[in-house]
């Protein structure tokens, strides 16, 4: 049961956030009159659709009997850059900061609490602009995610949420979700070392 749920929320996080954004994108797409522009949106669906493709087929691959499993590495904090990258081609500013390293199963962690948060961004906050931290503390690993839109829920929330709590509590760490005071949304995760 363990491992279907663990299988579930990498699903969720690598189909929601590769059509979520490919959404976005085409829709924008849909707005801009330039030809540069709209190269530029298509390039980008085209690369956000190739990763969502490649990380569904890893994990359908463990699911395979037959030993054939394509074993690509799981996404971690060397990926950020490039989702960054292609968040901002669907139209949101994004600043990224990365302070420290980190291993292993808390690498992929780090990296589908960034995911979620930012397809949440595109598709829910109303948001120009976002900001991702994470950063290696003494006592743990820091991940911020805060937003500048007009529409932060204050829940219930849906299953990427769900998701990301599940993910940090296994690694025994602390996670909020919730919309800021005036404005905007944020999503942090403190993950012991």
């Amino acid at each position: 049961m363990a491992e279907r749920l663990r299988i579930a929320r990498e699903l969720h996080d690598v189909i929601g956030h590769g059509l979520g954004t490919i959404a976005v994108q085409a829709g924008v797409a849909g707005l801009l009159g330039g030809a540069e522009e709209m190269r530029g949106a298509l390039t980008s669906i085209e690369e956000t659709s190739r990763s969502a493709l490649r990380e569904t087929r890893r994990l359908l691959g463990v699911l395979r009997e037959d030993g054939e499993a394509e074993l690509a590495p799981d996404p971690g904090l060397a990926d950020l850059g490039a989702l960054a990258e292609r968040t901002r081609a669907a139209g949101l500013e994004v600043e990224l900061k990365i302070d420290g390293e980190v291993e292993g199963e808390m690498e992929l962690t780090v990296y589908r609490i960034v995911q979620e948060a930012l397809t949440n961004v595109l598709k829910h906050a109303g948001a120009r602009r976002v900001r991702v931290r994470v950063e290696r503390q003494a006592d743990g690993l820091v991940v911020e995610v805060v937003d500048d839109g007009t529409r932060g829920r204050a829940g219930p929330y849906g299953h990427g949420l769900t998701g990301l709590r599940e993910r940090v509590r296994v690694l025994g760490g602390e996670f909020e979700a919730g919309a800021r005071p005036l404005r905007g949304f944020r999503v942090m995760a403190r993950l012991p070392l």
